[in-house]
């Protein structure tokens, strides 16, 4: 395949992107295409390699002599072994696989022995001597020396196929390697002529098929040829004149379609009609809003229905606990005394199947809030259920004193809420319990003494405090 052929192909295979007479994409591509055939670059796929070819030897005498040539690989001699029986030569390598067929010579078919062959170093320097030229001379390179020379000067001719050091998949001559990467690698990134985004160049057709800004002509060819690709929607629908479209009063019903430019003659045409269809859609939506407000109130009733049975669930199910600690007075003053410092409620669950947890007060006050707050923390104990739930725990809590006014709409309750905070020092507060319950935590400074005795705080020598977990992001099992 010769370098037009090879471009062509990677052209055509993009043909998904519209290329269009006055577009910049189609200058673009065909310089692309100028340029390349003329540096001499070859296109390969970048994902699959080609093996290379062997290099041709060049002889500077034209056809190499018969003598030098190996009539079993029928190339030139490579370290070539002599059979004295018949004074022929065939490559070293070539002599192994020999031995191992035919046990004969090649070119006169005498039959031949390992014990019976000599290593021809003196032949090997006349075949090193021979004149060559560059493999490259067809391409402009003009070195000549001895064939022993030659592999040396390939490795390093200036004018030697490689492939580009950045995987792009061209091919270029080594004396282009500079230009190839400032201007044709693949892997450079070009700005979109359109839109001005930065991609790779290997992606630019890729992005052309997408790209917003891209010119194309108007599918209806009303004659404008250039159309950014994100306006070709609006134009369709509200600029060409040749683009077919439905009458206005297509919602009621009308049915005539036409190219835009015509529809103008349809509507002074017809205004009767259009009319009588209008009178009819009005009719019509007039039930159907009839028919929809009807609807709306059955679900008004349900939506209230729905709302009382959830208020109906709440007071029933309600906060965790509220525990009643009555004898308030005897209590407090065996906290104050020291006889009983602090008191439990019975263990509750977060839910159904949720964590174990216990309250406890200390009446007279803890630590430096003794004689002037009351205290009430909270422990995790060790329950049933959990292997199942999550760890540390992590769920909002809120305490609360209840005021027990017989106006309800005086009541004034105290409230303190804990947001615990999961860090690895607090495992021994909030972690799984391994005991029968964790250290407590919670408010020491929850609420006064004095505002405790005021108000209705404290009534028929009994006081009631309410837990509620928020269980907003609690495990459901």
């Amino acid at each position: 395949m010769n370098l037009t052929s090879n471009f062509r192909n990677h052209i055509d295979s993009s043909m998904s992107i519209p290329v269009y007479e006055g577009s910049m994409l189609s200058i673009r591509s065909s310089s692309r295409i100028l340029t390349a055939t003329t540096n001499g670059i070859r296109y390969k796929s970048a994902s699959s390699p080609q093996p290379r070819s062997p290099i041709e030897i060049k002889w500077k005498f034209g056809k190499l002599d018969k003598k030098y040539e190996c009539n079993y690989c029928n190339s030139y001699l490579k370290c070539p072994i002599q059979f004295q029986e018949c004074h022929h030569r065939v490559c070293s390598s070539c002599f192994t696989d020999l031995i191992k067929k035919s046990q004969s010579c090649p070119t006169c078919d005498r039959t031949i022995t390992r014990e019976k062959v000599i290593v021809d170093n003196e032949f090997q320097k006349e075949i090193h001597n021979l004149p060559v030229y560059c493999s490259n001379n067809l391409n402009g390179c003009k070195w000549e020396g001895a064939f022993k020379a030659h592999m040396m000067h390939m490795e390093e001719c200036e004018y030697t196929l490689i492939d580009c050091v950045r995987g792009c998949g061209l091919q270029y001559q080594r004396k282009d390697e500079r230009a190839h990467i400032a201007n044709e690698c693949l892997k450079n990134e070009v700005e979109c002529e359109f839109c001005s985004e930065r991609i790779v160049k290997a992606d630019e057709m890729n992005h052309l098929s997408s790209c917003p800004r891209f010119l194309i002509p108007c599918p209806s060819n009303c004659g404008i040829r250039e159309i950014p690709r994100e306006k070709m929607a609006n134009h369709l629908e509200n600029e060409c004149k040749k683009h077919e479209v439905s009458c206005p009063f297509a919602d009621s019903n009308c049915e005539f379609k036409s190219l835009r430019s015509e529809m103008p003659r349809h509507l002074k045409e017809s205004p009767g009609i259009h009319l009588n269809l209008m009178a009819k859609t009005i009719s019509i939506q007039k039930k159907q809003l009839e028919l929809l407000s009807e609807i709306i109130e059955k679900q008004k009733e349900q939506i209230f229905s729905l709302g009382s049975k959830v208020d109906s669930i709440e007071k029933i199910s309600g906060s965790q606990i509220i525990w009643k600690i009555d004898h308030f007075n005897e209590k407090f003053n065996d906290s104050k005394s020291g006889k009983k410092q602090t008191i439990f409620s019975p263990p509750f669950l977060t839910s159904r199947h949720g964590y174990k947890l216990a309250l406890s007060a200390t009446l007279f006050g803890d630590g430096k809030a003794k004689g002037k707050f009351m205290s009430l923390f909270l422990c995790i104990c060790k329950g049933e259920f959990d292997s199942l739930l999550s760890w540390p725990f992590s769920h909002k809590i809120t305490i609360t004193l209840l005021d027990q006014c017989d106006d309800i709409q005086e009541r004034r309750h105290v409230s303190y809420s804990i947001k615990p905070n999961t860090c690895k020092e607090n495992t021994p507060f909030l972690g799984r319990p391994t005991g029968e319950r964790n250290a407590s935590f919670g408010a020491q400074k929850f609420v006064e003494l004095e505002v405790l005795n005021s108000y209705d705080y404290i009534k028929d020598d009994a006081i009631f405090i309410k837990v509620e977990i928020d269980s907003e992001d609690m495990v459901m099992l």
